[in-house]
């Protein structure tokens, strides 16, 4: 039944466009790519991005029955998570208030906030970062510089653009700025709570590029995985499936980099994810502070498309779907 409702959905311009991508990267047919396209879909519950993205064409049967793709992934949703609870992490000014102990920057609601508070809160912070409430993937974030300007005139913008949630721009750890100074590079933890126990699946450290203020992969950044003990030993990688040992912005090293704080900041996630245990599968986004750790933001749809990067696994190519299964489906 989802295949079918997903077929009606599909944007086939694209599609095929995908599909030639793939065709001339692995030398093979496009009707053959095409035809493995639409058997994937039907024993793996794979979208042609995730034929794509995991570079499939490679991929024995053994190794593909071990991806989290698209349907596997909604899978583990309805598993894990009440939609009726979603509200919290899609408002971020709520889920501010529910985590608001491990929340270490200023915020301010302009829906809700005094004109007084407006102008002390700028006065305090002449630059800020104004977002919507209910933005995803990075879009809509932008850095608002105050100085000279007409406070009024300022709000009146925001309002207008409906960044109604304006907080203190978060100044990054001097090592993560090292290695990408113009966006906060967040760790993303993958957490899942069940029975009481929480258990980390996945963890990786997200990098901007190019000079853009977001490190989101699906707007311009790259990501790599992050070992237990808080080490990069794999190259990053961005959307378009470009490594990069190196970051080419700053010439600093990705492999090798240590991540700060990272057993506290895996401490501290295991305690958020305690205090919504209706939302079970969570994607976190962390970064690291002269302050301390905070809390960017949590996603009750964690995106999967980071998970089974062909750079980042093990040399038998296995995805990550055992190690998944494993913690969402036992008793």
């Amino acid at each position: 039944m989802y295949f079918f409702k997903r077929l009606f959905q599909i944007d086939v311009k694209r599609m095929f466009t995908t599909i030639k991508k793939i065709a001339r990267r692995s030398h093979k047919p496009f009707l053959f790519i095409f035809l493995d396209v639409i058997n994937c879909a039907f024993r793996y519950g794979a979208g042609y991005m995730d034929y794509f993205v995991f570079n499939f064409e490679e991929l024995s049967a053994k190794q593909r029955e071990t991806y989290i793709t698209r349907t596997v992934n909604n899978n583990y949703f309805l598993k894990m998570n009440d939609r009726s609870y979603y509200h919290i992490f899609n408002d971020k000014t709520e889920f501010l208030e529910i985590y608001k102990e491990f929340i270490r920057r200023d915020h301010i609601d302009l829906r809700t906030c005094s004109e007084e508070d407006y102008e002390a809160f700028v006065k305090k912070h002449p630059v800020f970062m104004g977002k919507p409430v209910d933005g995803q993937c990075g879009y809509g974030i932008e850095i608002v510089d105050t100085h000279g300007r007409d406070l009024k005139e300022v709000k009146a913008e925001l309002e207008r653009k409906t960044q109604y949630l304006l907080e203190e721009k978060i100044v990054q750890n001097e090592e993560l700025s090292r290695l990408y100074p113009c966006s906060i590079n967040t760790i993303r933890v993958v957490t899942c709570y069940k029975n009481g126990e929480c258990s980390i699946l996945f963890t990786a450290l997200r990098i901007g590029n190019n000079g853009k203020h977001v490190d989101n992969f699906n707007n311009g950044g790259m990501f790599s995985v992050i070992d237990e003990d808080g080490v990069i030993r794999k190259p990053a990688i961005d959307k378009e499936g470009v490594e990069y040992e190196i970051h080419p912005y700053t010439g600093t090293p990705i492999i090798g980099f240590k991540i700060p704080m990272f057993k506290e900041i895996i401490e501290q996630c295991k305690k958020m994810a305690a205090i919504t245990p209706q939302v079970g599968l969570t994607g976190w986004d962390m970064c690291v502070t002269d302050k301390g750790i905070d809390v960017v933001e949590g996603n009750q749809l964690p995106g999967y498309d980071i998970y089974q990067s062909r750079c980042h696994l093990n040399k038998d190519r296995m995805g990550l779907k055992p190690r998944f299964d494993a913690a969402i489906y036992k008793d």
